[in-house]
């Protein structure tokens, strides 16, 4: 699955206990989920979640920043071990009540085996330290932010080839598909601060994404945006959504989806056949088809008979996918234009089956009568084609 970003963690120094992940640093490869049992003095007020994503490059990234509001309500000076842990993730820096704290080289953490149903089984997090002394009464903001490279989530197609993409394996170059991105946010380990803080997570997106949550940790089932609140801001989504501490779930699956185009490049045709009945003779065509959406072909094609007629063609088709070994069906309606030996609109209906780029067409045009003095006629055409 994606990237993971596992939250910020506390470590008080007299306790192996952490806030957002119940670790130790003594001994970071027993990394758990928490416990539900408060183990700092300190509490946490609140979190704010700020992720700020754009695709550059091909490549999505998200800009972080984590926000908590922590208070010493005793009588004595705590001394905090922290760390940042996160998937993924560079340029981290740390600051208090906007005071930078040094912040050490990342290192590597094992994951117990209870994180395994929480979907982060498949990451390995880094660790990144410092170090945080709240005096008796002191009350701040606990300040992270950073940088993280998504990792596209791989959803396979199975058997089915859009008619598009199985018509003309050569040139096009296949079905976009919808694109997602995950995060995975480590929620239940705050339990082990004390307090009960409400978290506030918010997600910027473009406009065009969508914002939602996959339930399934193995990333086989689509998102849905139950739970948040979006509206437009500006080019971008805004996604939000709140939750408490102590409601909260071990983990939170936060999903980034770039829809598919809505058009689908396609490629060359050219057909090889005869005009049917009285008159019968050679035919060529030639053309270009697109997708838009899948399902449905548009194509520009020149016919001709290399003697006396040329006939430009716009049409639109629907064609079912290629599953296996069935076939690609298609059914047409266009307005062919007879450009040669006289200029006449007409309407064409057509039929195709093909099987990856080999396949045959038959086409049926009817020319009315536009004018006194000139007679409608009908052409049946039967054609070879392949699409490149």
């Amino acid at each position: 699955m994606a990237v993971r970003l596992a939250s910020i963690v506390c470590l008080l120094a007299a306790l192996p206990a952490a806030a957002n992940v119940a670790a130790s640093t003594r001994t970071p490869a027993t990394l758990t989920l928490s416990s539900g049992t408060a183990r700092t003095r300190t509490e946490v007020l609140s979190e704010k979640l700020d992720f700020d994503c754009s695709e550059a490059e091909q490549e999505a990234v998200c800009r972080f920043e984590a926000r908590y509001q922590l208070r010493n309500g005793t009588s004595e000076t705590e001394v905090i071990d922290a760390a940042f842990l996160g998937v993924r993730t560079r340029e981290v820096r740390v600051r208090f009540d906007e005071e930078p704290l040094p912040v050490a080289d990342a290192q590597a953490v094992s994951m117990g085996p209870t994180t395994e149903s929480g979907g982060l089984a498949h990451s390995l997090p880094e660790r990144f330290g410092f170090t945080l002394t709240l005096p008796p009464g002191r009350e701040g903001e606990l300040r992270v932010s950073g940088l993280m490279q998504l990792e596209r989530r791989f959803l396979p197609s199975g058997y089915v080839w859009p008619a598009v993409q199985s018509r003309h394996a050569l040139l096009s170059p296949g079905p976009p598909r919808a694109t997602h991105w995950d995060i995975d946010y480590l929620l239940g380990p705050i339990r082990t601060w004390a307090g009960n803080p409400t978290l506030h997570i918010t997600v910027r997106v473009p406009s065009s994404w969508e914002v939602g949550s996959s339930p399934d940790a193995s990333a086989r089932t689509l998102p849905v945006s139950t739970g948040w609140r979006l509206r437009h801001e500006g080019e971008q989504v805004v996604a939000e959504r709140s939750l408490t501490a102590e409601s909260a779930p071990e983990w939170l699956n936060v999903t980034l989806t770039k829809p598919k185009p809505w058009w689908i490049p396609g490629g060359v045709q050219l057909g090889l056949g005869a005009r049917l009945g009285d008159g019968s003779r050679f035919m060529a065509r030639l053309g270009y088809q697109l997708a838009a959406p899948e399902s449905f072909l548009h194509s520009l094609s020149v016919e001709t008979d290399f003697r006396e007629q040329v006939v430009l063609t716009p049409l639109t088709q629907y064609a079912t996918p290629q599953v296996v070994i069935i076939p690609s069906f298609g059914f047409g309606l266009g307005i062919p234009v007879q450009v040669r030996p006289d200029v006449r609109p007409g309407l064409r209906l057509l039929a195709d089956l093909h099987f990856g780029p080999v396949g045959a067409a038959l086409s049926w045009d009817h020319y009315p009568a536009l004018r006194e003095g000139t007679d409608s006629f009908s052409r049946l055409i039967l054609l070879g084609q392949v699409g490149l």
